[in-house]
């Protein structure tokens, strides 16, 4: 970076990003069109094909190929459109949300190139609404030996070439940028994140143990009415507790490791992509763990048990999910503070 804050041209190009997506996203599609256009010349020269399903696979074959990977691609290369500009712009703000914002791109991006690489199965979405089922066990059976590896294949390179993409532009960011010091605030929210998953663990064996209380009280109050005190769906909520507190462990730990770099090394471009990165699994996790409570999941819901067996004490949710919500806060607020960045730190 330069000593009036802006980002020196000369950099690696950060269209790539959204470049690279539209380029997977129409081999894929030209892909499913070549495979879709041998299995209708297959189905022309078939005489056991029956005219109705003959006509299907005409159909088919005629058809615009559009599924589930072709459409995610084409998101993906809407999403990261502002990405590349964020990235493109001279201030130190922008570049540095744009690094964040690929951080956070990153996780579900990888996963669902994951997705693509493991459906090799065309019949979907549009084209499963008119085809019937004898009628697409044909088409699979008549796609060409090439589709499933390059099907397959397409995905891997797409990966690769993002990965290298990241670190291009990380790398590039790193050399160009002067570390500024983080505000103090920074490291004292990611240091406080691990208490997040103490007091969701505590709060959740409190309230398993209250339960069983409430649990015995209400299946003698009503007598005749309940199956049994249905004690043994608390061994599942037990259990998904004790899940969750080491998931949140890992997380915690995580928040760590980050809070340290921080504090020791100030605001890096490399860190603000791993902050972003850590994003996606930390706010998903903190959103499981708020809604699907181990009362939730446990199964005694529909169950003719006592009714606090499927959600616990009246307290547990409130606060739970006030303690969620002040994790996901914490990442959040963490997160404008490091964009933000030395000005921030200054005042």
């Amino acid at each position: 970076m330069s000593e009036n804050g802006t980002v020196p041209p000369g950099r690696p190009w950060p269209i790539l990003l959204p470049g690279q997506a539209a380029v997977f996203g129409l081999a894929v599609f030209l892909l499913d069109r070549a495979a879709s256009g041998v299995v209708a010349e297959r189905a022309a020269v078939t005489v056991r094909v029956t005219e109705d399903a003959r006509a299907e696979l005409v159909r088919y074959g005629e058809s615009v190929v559009v599924g589930g990977a072709t459409s995610f691609l084409l998101i993906a290369t809407i999403l990261l459109v502002p990405v590349a500009v964020l990235l493109r712009c001279g201030s130190r703000r922008a570049a540095a949300a744009g690094l964040v914002t690929m951080g956070l791109l990153t996780p579900p991006y990888l996963a669902g190139l994951a997705v693509v690489a493991f459906t090799t199965d065309p019949v979907s979405g549009i084209q499963a609404g008119f085809m019937s089922s004898q009628t697409a066990d044909l088409l699979r059976s008549w796609l060409p030996g090439w589709y499933a590896p390059a099907r397959t294949a397409l995905p891997g390179a797409a990966v690769m070439a993002w990965l290298t993409s990241v670190f291009l532009l990380s790398r590039s960011a790193a050399v160009r940028w002067r570390a500024v010091p983080a505000p103090r605030a920074v490291p004292l929210l990611l240091g406080h994140l691990p208490l997040i998953g103490v007091l969701v663990t505590v709060f959740g064996s409190v309230a398993i143990g209250q339960t069983e209380r409430l649990a015995h009280q209400e299946a003698r109050a009503a007598a005749g009415e309940y199956a049994g005190a249905g004690l043994f769906y608390l061994e599942h909520a037990t259990g998904t507790v004790w899940r969750y507190a080491v998931l949140l462990a890992v997380a915690g730990a995580l928040a760590l490791m980050l809070a340290a770099v921080v504090h020791r090394t100030g605001i890096r471009a490399p860190l603000l992509v791993v902050h972003g990165m850590a994003g996606v699994p930390l706010l998903l996790l903190l959103l499981v763990v708020s809604f699907a409570t181990p009362f939730a999941v446990s199964g005694a819901a529909d169950e003719p048990v006592p009714p606090v067996l499927g959600s616990g004490p009246e307290w547990y949710f409130p606060a739970l999910l006030t303690q969620t919500f002040l994790g996901a806060f914490a990442y959040v607020t963490a997160t404008v503070l490091l964009i933000r960045g030395d000005r921030a730190a200054q005042g």
